[in-house]
């Protein structure tokens, strides 16, 4: 009976020992949000063109205030007849972000920016080309 007692307590150490290293080898993480956006067919390279117009120079000011945004890259698909034609990856700041309903801070950006009627036309038009967006809230892993 003694045995297996220090069986187990050899056991449940060498356990707490391992789950120690992994949780130290383990990368930092961050919160981060991923949009996904598939146009209407005919209409990505408008998309891309107003984004990168538009909206890439008010997440860029964002980014260097460093109060909601720390990071972010966007990537186009290469091939033509995927699912998604751009995804968008948004590295936050904190999940509170997302505890109270509201727009993405570059849109309320861009609103002060172009003014309200600006910035009404200008969703109109990247919303026509938008045929489904989808949002997904994730835990980002950098590995070094």
């Amino acid at each position: 009976m003694a045995r297996v007692a220090s069986c187990l307590i050899v056991i449940c150490s060498l356990s707490t020992l391992a789950s120690r290293a992994n949780a130290q080898t383990r990368p930092a993480s961050s919160p981060a949000v991923m949009v996904e956006i598939q146009c209407q067919p005919g209409t990505s390279e408008q998309w891309r063109e107003a984004f990168e117009k538009e909206e890439v120079p008010v997440i860029r000011e964002i980014i260097q205030k460093g109060d909601v945004y720390t990071g972010f890259s966007y990537f186009e698909a290469p091939l033509p007849a995927q699912n998604t034609d751009f995804l968008l990856l948004f590295e936050i700041k904190s999940f509170a972000l997302l505890d109270t309903r509201r727009p993405f801070p570059h849109w309320e950006a861009l609103l002060r920016r172009m003014g309200p009627e600006r910035y009404q036309a200008y969703e109109k038009q990247v919303g026509g080309w938008e045929k489904n967006v989808h949002v997904t809230i994730l835990r980002s892993f950098k590995v070094q």
